[in-house]
């Protein structure tokens, strides 16, 4: 199908006009895919010029998803209540802001702080322009082939990432590689102004936000990420304080959402088995991919003599891998189960990450390449399933916040996955049969979330309906598929 031709369900036309907003609504994620990925190639350079500790480098490459994670809920609901066009243009520059903090950085507190402020504008970008597709495309084959080209963006960042990442870092530094994204967000933004029309929103909004639960759920995701990243270098009693508050701030953030008129988050979509089940796989996925990501990149420079470069390249194939099946991965979920696709999704996954159990002790071509692309099918299957799951338990009014409650437990897993490693790495850091027990660990991750997804998706009364035949088309951002 050629950019000028007609759907052949809703008369939608791809003219240029809605190339170039599609387009720039994608590059926002673009450069933020890029930003996620690149940080793995960086670190290694980061620990040489400001001297970190162990738990100080896992919190440079987990603040930003953590943030991400946290504010993605607030953000969506930012997005649904005081315009899409406004929130987009707010997060890409906040971003810029958090770009050039990180450039700028002189010691870890304020590099960390940086990372942090990059996830609030991802935050607030990712539900806002996947709220501005859904509305701007109608619904079926026009807004499916621009939700594909949305997550093949995405993957297309993480593939570009890792290897411009190493790229400018082994030219120019790692400042470099967060510098980049200043001129790119002031671009988007010019482009943005002109190409995004102001908003006529009918709706009357609420007069206010449900700000104490926005601040439970982001204080008690940092308090858990903190914790977990602390285990064997911090005290018992540092350890067991930030879990407990933590996991008070995450309890008393569904006691108050199951009390409030209006929700930040409404609880029938925790509820709901196939967004409990889309959650879950996103959850354990990137939690046992982004684990793995960080370890095996840093373990390539430091140990096996890789370049910030060559390190890069050596992941491109994942995310190539996502980014090339993505879209006729989406078109098989609009004729197969969306259940039976997560679950082959998952195992594919999982069969990638007990490959990467192996790199240590095996060829580029015969261990870490194969896992690669194992763990990058698996993504490009899963994602689009678990995206048709989730997006069937909201209203149209609502994708905002299904959006940023799916890709909040996405995010929330990288970086509880990231902590979870270096915490495994200081315990125990010796290996099991094939491999350290860190990437078992990551190996774990993934088992769990597809023995969980199986228990979910087990046919049962309730469960024939469209999201599991994937007769429901409306999709939530892939900006991080990889």
């Amino acid at each position: 199908m050629t950019p000028s031709s007609r759907s052949a369900t809703d008369g939608f036309r791809f003219d240029g006009r809605a190339w170039t907003k599609l387009l720039v609504l994608c590059t926002a994620v673009l450069f933020e895919g890029m930003s996620l990925s690149s940080i793995n190639v960086q670190l290694a350079g980061i620990q040489r010029s400001l001297d970190l500790r162990p738990d100080q480098l896992q919190l440079v490459a987990s603040s930003f998803l953590t943030m991400y994670a946290a504010l993605l809920l607030a953000g969506g609901k930012c997005a649904d209540q005081w315009g899409h066009r406004r929130m987009f243009l707010t997060g890409v520059g906040i971003f810029g802001m958090g770009s050039l903090g990180a450039a700028l950085s002189q010691e870890a507190v304020l590099l960390i702080t940086a990372r942090a402020v990059q996830g609030v504008g991802a935050a607030i970008t990712a539900p806002a322009a996947v709220a501005l597709i859904v509305r701007g495309f109608p619904e079926g084959a026009a807004r499916n082939r621009a939700l594909g080209v949305f997550s093949a963006m995405g993957a297309a960042g993480f593939s570009l990432g890792v290897v411009i990442g190493g790229l400018l870092t082994q030219g120019v530094g790692w400042r470099g590689a967060f510098l980049l994204y200043v001129p790119l967000g002031l671009a988007v933004l010019a482009t943005s102004v002109r190409v995004l029309k102001r908003e006529t929103d009918t709706r009357t909004p609420q007069s206010r936000m449900p700000w104490l639960p926005a601040l439970l759920i982001t204080g008690g995701l940092i308090a858990v990420v903190y914790a977990v990243g602390r285990v064997g270098t911090g005290s018992l009693a540092e350890v067991a304080l930030s879990a407990a508050v933590g996991t008070g701030g995450v309890i008393t953030f569904l006691i108050v959402q199951a009390k409030a008129p209006v929700p930040l988050l409404p609880l029938s979509l925790i509820t709901n088995r196939r967004m409990a089940a889309a959650c879950l796989a996103l959850a354990g996925a990137f939690a046992a991919i982004t684990g793995a990501l960080f370890l095996v990149a840093t373990k390539l420079q430091e140990h096996q003599g890789y370049s910030a470069l060559t390190a890069g390249l050596a992941f491109l194939p994942q995310g190539l891998a996502v980014g090339l099946l993505s879209t006729p991965a989406a078109r098989m979920a609009n004729r197969r189960p969306a259940s039976r696709l997560l679950l082959v999704g998952l195992a594919v996954i999982t069969a990638g990450q007990l490959l990467y159990t192996t790199v240590e002790h095996g060829s580029y071509a015969t261990h870490l390449l194969p896992a690669a692309l194992l763990v990058g099918t698996g993504i490009a299957v899963a994602y689009p399933a678990a995206v048709m799951l989730a997006s069937a338990a909201a209203s149209l009014d609502d994708q905002g916040t299904a959006s940023g409650f799916l890709v909040t437990c996405q995010q929330a897993g990288g970086a509880i996955g990231v902590a979870a490693v270096t915490g495994i790495q200081s315990i125990a850091p010796g290996t099991f049969w094939t491999g350290p027990y860190s990437l078992w660990g990551c190996f774990t991750f993934a088992a769990a979330s597809l023995l969980g997804c199986l228990l979910l998706l087990l046919p049962g009364k309730g469960h024939k309906n469209n999201a599991m035949t994937g007769t429901q088309h409306t999709a939530i951002p892939a900006e991080q598929t990889h």
